[in-house]
């Protein structure tokens, strides 16, 4: 440690590469970068198919940790945050690898799912990043998936992990040199399937700008860059990849053998063999979203680890003290001021948000309309401070008769609407304050009230017995699981079971409620 702050090491183990970044966060939580190091383990290279890491991945990945701890511990850090993505991730014995490196280093490392992964890269890159024009989405190209995340200033709206990386696509599509037209069709193909999961929830218009935070991302940029005359930059952060110019390199790549990439100005040699299938994924990427440029940036997931720990270690640091949101700061404020039971309330946002994204495809709405879901459960009891009794009705009215900075009449007409329909009532024409609304926006309070009614039912106790929630959208159902610890959660099943009937109206099929304490279960 030193006087002035504490050293961290963050490690992102990631499909391709292991990536180390040693940085000093001061008693204001100002992060300041030391040390970057990384090592192309390729950690995935044999064994994605069979989701099993060789033993010789499995030991590269091993002496590059052996590695980055050493470097740890000469810089003096006080503790290493360490996450593994894709590659770990899917393999079967990833979490054998895992316990390996952790009894030869003392480095534990966490295998986390790709939302998370998505998260944290949205927490690297957020402090670069131009949101001035609107929103951005942000493209994170690894080795075994491909992250995209959907964000504004103030959180990621839509985060999605698709099993779409640079390492895969080359195993599977890249078997002949140079790359064929024909190999190149079938990965186009391949990507638009996958790539279906994201396009039904974000659309071209959803964002104006697309910013690409991966290794692969900037060593196309900088190739282009270098292909159009200019000058190399002393560094890969700000870069503008036009599509015109990725194109014309994919027609080089195409014509190009393995053996002579590395005389491509620009070309790094330890991306040779999978840098021709990231840059179909990007060139096909661009081309779903409309998208005649992107930005790159250096932050990313190792960037976000460093963040992430500075949040939960130090949470009095301006990065959390600073809402820049004003819609935000007024649903705080609100909370604040009527005392809303935080735990509760965002208890309610964690299932709501699970309800709403697992049945969007069948209801349709927007991420504007998910912010607004987001909003209500978070202030949908403030009618408590005036009584329980119809308290929904005493939260409809606070929120109609607050000053909240930020938000449109008719925005707040519809939120006040959601905490006033959020219990059992149903919305009726006959009410004034729903028959005033558009009819477009009675729907959107029909929709969101139903699923906030549903989530608010899972912690019908307020003590949160529910740890987590599970929500699968089927041909035939809609089944809710909901886990429990130490308490068998009779309320929360009975209350929720009382409160689906105007959702599963909505989505035309029934809806199954399961809670249920693990422990307590029987063979």
């Amino acid at each position: 440690m030193s006087e002035d702050g504490i050293r961290i090491g963050a490690i992102d183990v990631g499909t391709n590469s292991v990536h180390l970044i040693i940085a000093e966060v001061s008693p204001s939580g100002e992060i300041t970068v030391l040390e970057t190091q990384r090592e192309q383990v390729q950690l995935g290279a044999g064994g994605l198919d069979a989701q099993m890491l060789t033993p010789a991945a499995w030991q590269r990945g091993v002496a590059a940790l052996q590695t980055f701890k050493d470097a740890c511990d000469s810089f003096g850090c006080v503790d290493v945050h360490a996450a593994a993505t894709s590659a770990v991730r899917e393999a079967k014995n990833g979490g054998d690898f895992c316990r390996d490196v952790k009894e030869r280093t003392g480095i534990h490392v966490r295998i986390i799912p790709g939302r998370e992964e998505a998260r944290l890269i949205y927490l690297g890159a957020r402090a670069d990043l131009d949101f001035s024009r609107g929103r951005v989405l942000i493209v994170d190209l690894g080795g075994g998936s491909t992250e995209f995340i959907l964000c504004d200033a103030e959180s990621a709206l839509v985060t999605q992990s698709l099993p779409l990386g640079h390492l895969r696509l080359s195993d599977t599509y890249h078997n002949v040199d140079p790359l064929g037209k024909d190999q190149i069709s079938e990965m186009r193909v391949a990507i638009r399937k996958g790539i279906v999961p994201l396009t039904s929830r974000v659309h071209a218009d959803d964002f104006t700008t697309m910013v690409g935070t991966s290794g692969t991302i900037r060593a196309l940029a900088l190739m282009a860059t270098l292909a159009r005359g200019d000058v190399a930059p002393e560094h890969s952060h700000g870069l503008v990849l036009q599509r015109t110019e990725l194109q014309d390199l994919l027609k080089v790549l195409r014509k190009t053998p393995r053996d002579k990439l590395i005389e491509l100005p620009g070309m790094d040699a330890k991306r040779i063999n999978t840098l021709p299938a990231g840059a179909v994924l990007i060139d096909e990427v661009m081309e779903v979203f409309n998208q005649t440029s992107l930005v790159t940036s250096e932050r990313s997931l190792r960037n976000g680890l460093l963040v992430d720990w500075v949040m939960r270690h130090r949470p009095e640091v301006t990065l959390l003290q600073t809402v820049s949101d004003p819609r935000r700061r007024a649903i705080l404020t609100m909370m604040g001021h009527y005392q809303v039971n935080t735990d509760h309330a965002e208890h309610v946002v964690r299932s709501a948000l699970k309800i709403f994204d697992a049945t969007q495809p069948a209801h349709g709405l927007r991420i504007d309309d998910r912010r607004m879901l987001e909003f209500a459960a978070l202030i949908h009891d403030c009618g408590h401070h005036i009584s329980g009794k119809d308290h929904q009705k005493h939260g409809q009215y606070l929120v109609t008769h607050s000053r909240m900075s930020g938000f449109t009449s008719p925005e707040i007409a519809v939120l006040g609407n959601i905490v006033r329909y959020h219990r059992k009532g149903r919305p009726r024409r006959r009410h004034e304050s729903f028959a005033a609304l558009e009819r477009t926006d009675q729907r959107r309070v029909r929709v969101l009230s139903a699923i906030l009614a549903v989530a608010d039912a899972l912690d019908r106790s307020h003590s949160q017995v529910v740890e987590s929630v599970d929500v699968k959208d089927t041909d035939d159902a809609l089944i809710i699981t909901a886990l429990t610890s130490g308490d068998p959660g009779h309320l929360e099943r009975w209350a929720t079971e009382n409160r689906v009937e105007a959702l599963s109206e909505l989505l035309a099929k029934p809806i199954q409620v399961e809670v249920r304490d693990p422990a307590l279960s029987v063979d």
